[in-house]
């Protein structure tokens, strides 16, 4: 069994906590993935990378390590950061780094892994639901919320690991390939059962995840103007606005009245 293969089991609590769609600020309330709780995550998930076993010393320097990660390769860009960067940025000495992470490629690993978790979240929340078009709909509210609350993470998988081996590479391109593939059986499910009507099930699956990618990547095309940033109403305007258009999209690549 793979290390990540491993990694999803162990992780089964977190993938069994119920998820609240109903708003934003109720998603806020139950996603498990922010926080302390986030940071928790990532260290028990990671302990063959993190060489101390201090809980609540390698929790809180994890935290400081990917917040100064986002910080500083949003600007120079990973491939140029080193692990003295990160000690500057974080005030963090150099032993203290190196009891979380071995080498700067671990933080990638860690990212990719996060999200790799999140789009399991995903998925396992729409099985919750009944119709195919349900599962496809609440998938994409699933993620606008998510990578809305974990946009540095995504951002980063998404241009980062491009300097990262071939190997792991592959290991986050395919975090894509899943979420496009979970798209498609929906979508072919339903047009096995009549509810849909495309010819071309994957062309559709495809342009879902571009679209949710778009969210995260460049958040200022779909910013509402006139409203507070950072304000839970105005994002919740946002990612509904966002959500009704990808969503009044899909319904007619799929012939869906």
């Amino acid at each position: 069994m793979s290390t990540n293969a491993t990694k999803v089991i162990e992780s089964r609590d977190t993938l069994d906590t119920p998820v609240a769609l109903s708003s934003f600020a109720a998603f806020r309330e139950t996603f498990p993935l922010q926080g302390e709780r986030l940071y928790t995550e990532l260290f028990e998930r990671n302990s063959d990378i993190v060489q101390t076993q201090k809980a609540r010393f390698a929790v809180a320097n994890l935290e400081k390590i990917m917040k100064a990660t986002f910080e500083v390769s949003s600007v120079s860009g990973f491939d140029r950061m080193s692990l003295r960067d990160l000690s500057r940025q974080t005030g963090m000495s150099m032993g203290a780094i190196y009891s979380c992470i071995s080498k700067k490629e671990d933080i990638a690993l860690m990212v990719a892994d996060i999200v790799r978790l999140s789009s399991e979240l995903t998925r396992q929340h729409a099985l919750r639901v009944s119709s195919n078009w349900a599962q496809i709909e609440e998938s994409i509210r699933f993620h606008l919320y998510a990578s809305t609350l974990l946009q540095p993470w995504y951002f980063f998988l998404f241009f980062e690991t491009r300097s990262l081996p071939e190997e792991q590479q592959q290991a986050s391109t395919q975090i894509e390939l899943d979420g496009i593939r979970s798209f498609e059986e929906h979508i072919k499910n339903g047009v096995l059962q009549g509810e849909f009507f495309t010819d071309d099930a994957r062309m559709v699956a495809n342009t879902i995840v571009v679209l949710m990618e778009d969210w995260y990547l460049k958040p200022w095309k779909n910013r509402l103007s006139g409203e507070r940033h950072g304000d839970a109403v105005w994002q919740e305007k946002q990612i509904n606005n966002y959500h009704r258009a990808v969503t009044d999209m899909v319904k007619k690549l799929l012939a869906r009245r």
